[in-house]
């Protein structure tokens, strides 16, 4: 990138303080990560949760860094008071460092997301599924478009990783520079909460929003309750454009109140006859369900004349609601971007099942469906499509959720007992996973007995057991034919459709497990 004086670049920043005789400090790029710096780099000390940036400002200095952005109020910024430099730096005082980080990413660049159509996806959970058959859509449709979610940053050229599903503000920035050198026309992205209450999206509108559920008791250990996650998650609405479309789940019923806040068309998706784009389920089997989205009325587009209303029957590999409404958003996305109806069709009729999304693992002797159900209406949608699989016993080995606090666990557990009296679980088996969970996951006793007194007090038949693979394999022994089992829980059972395979094929060879996924 060209080189900017730092007067130039913070002049972005209505509200910093440049030391005296600082103007004319020649930067060359914006980091955050004092490891990483390199000569003519402006660092900004950014607090987050586990440190502090100000305490890494001498590495910055040593690495090379021209100067420093510093909030104020901290111990950097009253050492910078008076026009000092810190760490020899000189020290530009912001009243918000994570704003000013985003400001300044996104101008050293020349704002690369007003050069595309952005297009931004929050919700609970579903946010990877829309996004990864969002963007097969486009691609059928000849769009030449980039991606930045839990899956990596990837366009035309890259397949990059990342270590959150939204990016720090730096890497968000950089990403969508490079997309616009490389031709991209559309940026779709995950939205979380963290981002949105960290400002890693500031700055950025959408021209497009896709909003998939509003859920309750997902990431208490963050933002402590339901309210205040509620509130970060509805920071959206004010990320999008005047007049941006959202597309949101109609039948989640926090959500359409809450996308009533938004002045812009709300394209609502589900079974509802008043949902502006309708679905009729016409068939189901283990290998996928054909739906018919009915468009009761014009729909909206980026660019040119409004899609009139119409039928687009879709061929889905994928089971169940959740991931039927994944799809009807991801379509009603791909239409409005522009994708013409036969495009979402083919595109979507080639999707293979989201790993763990309702996907079936073996379609016989036994069954087996594996999903990373993390809360109550996530079990839900599971045990929708069990009443519709036809099968003899029902199996399931339930994954204890680690690291996400006891109260997600007795109302996972609650959401079980409720569904073993409907559809009567033949065996339950519980698992802490302790030969799979990594430290980010691991099932803490509070979390433990919080699960297990549920199921205990609802009086819930069921065995629990340490380690994963010993629970696989209490559920297998003796499955049959017309068998149903489920592998179901959050991180911690990733690995079980592995150790499934593994486990059949000790007992009966590899040519007799018939795993689908092979």
């Amino acid at each position: 990138m060209a080189q900017l004086n730092l007067a130039r670049l913070c002049r972005y920043l209505p509200d910093a303080r440049l030391p005296p005789n600082a103007g004319d400090v020649r930067i060359t790029r914006v980091r955050d990560d004092s490891r990483v710096v390199e000569h003519g780099d402006l660092f900004v000390a950014v607090r987050g949760s586990t440190s502090d940036g100000a305490d890494h400002i001498a590495e910055a200095a040593a690495r090379g860094a021209a100067a420093v952005v510093v909030e104020s109020g901290d111990a950097a910024s009253s050492a910078a008071s008076s026009g000092s430099n810190v760490s020899g730096l000189p020290a530009v005082r912001v009243p918000d460092a994570r704003v000013a980080l985003a400001e300044l990413a996104a101008a050293s660049l020349g704002y690369p997301g007003r050069q595309l159509d952005l297009v931004g996806i929050t919700g609970t959970v579903g946010k990877t599924s829309v996004l990864m058959m969002l963007a097969r859509i486009l691609e059928h449709a000849g769009v030449i478009a980039g991606s930045i979610g839990s899956l990596g940053i990837r366009f035309p050229g890259t397949d990059a990783g990342t270590l959150n599903t939204t990016p720090g503000a730096v890497a968000i920035q950089e990403a969508l520079s490079a997309m616009v050198a490389a031709g991209v026309s559309v940026a779709a992205m995950e939205v979380t909460s963290h981002a949105l209450v960290q400002n890693r999206v500031h700055g950025l509108r959408y021209a497009l929003g896709i909003f998939t559920n509003l859920t309750m008791l997902e990431h208490l250990e963050y933002h402590g309750s339901f309210r205040d996650y509620a509130a970060a998650k509805l920071r959206f609405l004010e990320t999008l454009q005047p007049g941006a479309p959202l597309c949101y789940a109609d039948g989640d019923r926090v959500l359409r109140e809450a996308a009533r806040r938004h002045g812009g068309p709300r394209v609502s998706c589900g079974g509802g006859g008043g949902a502006w784009i309708s679905v009729r389920r016409e068939s189901m089997s283990l290998r996928g369900t054909n739906i018919i989205l009915s468009i009761r009325r014009p729909l909206p587009r980026l660019h040119g004349p409004d899609l009139e209303p119409c039928a687009v029957p879709l061929s889905l590999q994928t089971l169940g609601r959740p991931n039927t409404i994944n799809a009807t958003l991801a379509a009603a996305a791909g239409l409005i971007i522009g994708a013409p109806p036969d495009a979402v069709q083919s595109a979507l009729a080639r999707i293979k099942p989201p790993k763990r999304r309702l996907e079936t693992i073996r379609e016989h002797a036994p069954i087996i469906i594996d999903d990373t159900v993390g809360h109550p209406d996530s079990i839900t949608g599971v045990f929708e499509l069990v009443e519709r699989v036809p099968h003899r016993q029902l199996r399931v080995v339930f994954c204890i959720r680690g690291k996400r606090g006891p109260e997600i666990n007795v109302r996972d557990a609650e959401a079980m007992a409720i569904w073993a009296r409907r559809v009567h679980i033949d065996r339950l088996h519980v698992t802490s996973a302790v030969d799979t969970a990594d430290d980010r996951n691991t099932v803490s006793p509070q979390e433990r007995r919080a699960f297990l007194d549920v199921l205990r007090n609802e009086s819930v038949e069921h065995s629990h057991h340490e380690r994963l693979e010993n629970a696989v394999a209490a559920a297998l022994d003796g499955a049959g034919d017309r068998d149903l089992l489920l592998l179901l829980g959050a991180q911690g059972m990733d690995a079980g459709a592995d150790v499934a395979q593994r486990l059949l094929d000790r007992d009966y060879g590899p040519s007799n497990a018939r795993m689908s996924r092979e």
